[in-house]
C-alpha cells in the first residue's frame, strides 16, 4: 500500500474544488488507494488557512463542510514523527516535511511546490505533483 504525504496546499485544494485533481487525491484516499500521513503541525495549518477571510470570501465552504474534512483528517489520516531534515531544500520551511515524510518511511510526497519539485527525491521519498501521483494509481 502506498504511504503518501499531501502537502498543506494540496489537502485544501482538495476542500476548495469539487473537481480538481486535488479532489481526486482525496477520492482515492477515501476509496482506500493509499494511506494518508500528516506531519505534526498540518491539521493546525489547514484549519488556519480555511478561516482566512480570503478563502471564506472567495469559495462557499460553509463551517459544517470545513469541520467535517477536519475531522476526516485527523480521524482518518496517520500522524508522522516530529523530524527536521537537515538543509536539503532551497526554501528551509520544506526542510520540515521531508524530514516527517523520510521518518515515516513515506513513499510519496504529493506538491505543486516548485521546491520540493526540483528535487524530485529525497531519501526514500518520491516527490510528485498530483497529476503524476495519479498517474501512479492508475498503473
Amino acid at each position: 500500500m502506498h504511504r503518501v504525504v499531501l502537502d498543506t496546499n494540496q489537502l485544501i485544494s482538495s476542500l476548495l474544488s469539487r473537481r480538481g485533481l486535488q479532489r481526486a487525491l482525496i477520492d482515492h484516499w477515501r476509496e482506500g488507494a493509499f494511506l494518508l500521513f500528516l506531519a505534526p503541525g498540518q491539521l493546525p495549518e489547514v484549519a488556519e488557512v480555511l478561516d482566512r477571510p480570503k478563502i471564506t470570501g472567495k469559495y462557499r465552504i460553509t463551517p459544517e463542510n470545513r469541520d467535517a474534512f477536519l475531522r476526516l483528517l485527523d480521524q482518518d489520516a496517520i500522524p508522522l514523527p516530529d523530524h527536521v531534515a537537515p538543509r536539503v531544500c532551497r526554501d528551509p520551511d520544506d526542510d520540515y516535511l521531508l524530514g516527517c515524510a523520510a521518518a515515516g518511511r513515506v513513499h510519496y510526497l504529493v506538491t505543486g511546490d516548485a521546491d520540493l519539485l526540483t528535487l524530485k527525491r529525497y531519501e526514500t521519498v518520491v516527490i510528485l505533483t498530483a497529476r503524476e501521483f495519479l498517474a501512479v494509481l492508475r498503473r
